[in-house]
């Protein structure tokens, strides 16, 4: 089938036209999370934020950026896909001389929703890639400025989140303007005195930070998730960490053998009290125990010694009243054999009585602790004294 010379010029100038309304579309797509800044024939430009098709006019030009530009530092086996940036990591140094051979972090840059700023950036930068190159310089400085803040041992011990801080700040805010001091310190690991020099952020005089700004502040970009992955120290820092933990270590051992060293003193010495105690105890219990009984022999010798008194007395009275008796008797009338039966048998039953009593010539106490008993010797006297007064009668 022929096709006729009108249908042909018809069909090919669709075509131009359909070309034509390709390259001269004046619609345009904003997509979810970008924003598309629009110069038109005259030069004029504007922002697009929401997403959807919007009129961008005949011959005009397009430029998209993304809401959020992620600038990565990383070690290449941990890139991702979706970032602005990639760079692997970067060295830095900390305030002692040392190094940090790899750092690695990740900022995700928020772009303005100001109209202004956001055609402030279009117009020095012009395209995306420019100003993600821009943002990684100013993280890379702001990572820098932050390691010379503290050194290798600080860092490891516990300065990590001061170090994140930090660099967050500095990304926010502005860089430090950093003074350096001379300080004289002992090291740790060798315990040694060394010189060494700790850097500073400078202060105004109300205590706030003197701070270099930097396009970031000028076109309010914030930096609204910040992290730092990696921080892989040189091999003499790992050499010196390892010795300060080998000490720390040595001295937490030492510690632990001097407490243990001094409750078991303790213990010994309590145990020595307590021992002291039951000897004491056991001294005093015995020395009461030996007065108690003493005492109670005391008590038995005074009952003794009475019931002695009592005993001689008794026989006294009885001798005297036999002695009375007898006199008595003589005094009555009577006869002469009846007074000398009565004098016969008083003398023998004298004569008994001083035979039971040991008469010594001197009453004095015995090398034994039992002397002559003064008790016999006044029995002795009044038996003496009744046969006397017999005589007298």
């Amino acid at each position: 089938m022929k096709l006729s010379t009108r249908t042909l010029f018809l069909s090919i100038g669709g075509l131009v036209l359909l070309l034509l309304a390709l390259l001269i579309n004046p619609f345009s797509v904003n997509d979810q999370g970008y924003r598309t800044v629009v110069q038109g024939v005259t030069g004029k430009e504007f922002v697009r934020f929401e997403p959807g098709m919007f009129w961008s006019g005949f011959f005009s030009k397009q430029t998209t950026y993304a809401d959020v530009v992620t600038v990565q530092v990383e070690r290449p086996e941990k890139r991702k896909a979706d970032i602005s940036y990639f760079s692997e990591p970067i060295r830095c140094q900390f305030s002692d001389g040392t190094y940090a051979n790899q750092v690695g972090y990740s900022v995700k840059w928020k772009l303005p929703n100001n109209e202004e700023r956001m055609l402030a950036i279009h117009k020095d930068y012009r395209e995306q890639s420019r100003l993600a190159a821009s943002l990684a310089d100013y993280s890379k400085e702001c990572a820098n400025y932050s390691f010379q803040l503290m050194d290798s041992e600080r860092h490891y011990s516990g300065g990590k989140s001061e170090l994140a801080e930090a660099f967050k700040f500095q990304l926010r805010n502005g860089q430090y303007i950093i003074d350096q001091n001379q300080v004289i310190r002992r090291d740790s690991a060798s315990g040694e005195t060394i010189r060494s020099y700790e850097n500073s952020p400078r202060k105004n005089a109300d205590g706030s930070y003197v701070l270099a700004k930097s396009d970031v502040q000028q076109y309010d970009i914030q930096p609204n998730f910040v992290a730092i992955t990696l921080v892989d120290y040189e091999s003499v820092v790992n050499e010196k960490l390892k010795a300060k933990v080998e000490q720390s270590t040595r001295e937490a051992i030492a510690k632990q053998e001097l407490v243990t060293a001094q409750q078991e003193a303790l213990t010994a010495e309590m145990r020595g009290r307590q021992k002291v105690a039951e000897v004491r105890a056991t001294e005093e219990a015995r020395k009461i125990e030996a007065e108690i009984r003493a005492q109670a022999e005391t008590a038995v010798a005074e009952e003794q010694a009475k019931q002695a008194t009592f005993k001689a007395q008794r026989e006294l009275a009885e001798g005297r009243a036999s002695a009375e008796v007898a006199r008595l008797k003589v005094q009555a009338g009577l006869s002469p054999r009846e007074a000398a039966q009565i004098e016969k048998e008083t003398r023998i039953g004298v004569a008994a009585e001083l035979a039971k009593v040991q008469v010594p010539q001197i009453v004095i106490g015995g090398g034994n602790g039992q002397g002559s008993n003064p008790m016999d010797a006044l029995g002795v006297k009044m038996l003496m004294d009744v046969m006397a007064s017999m005589k007298k009668q």
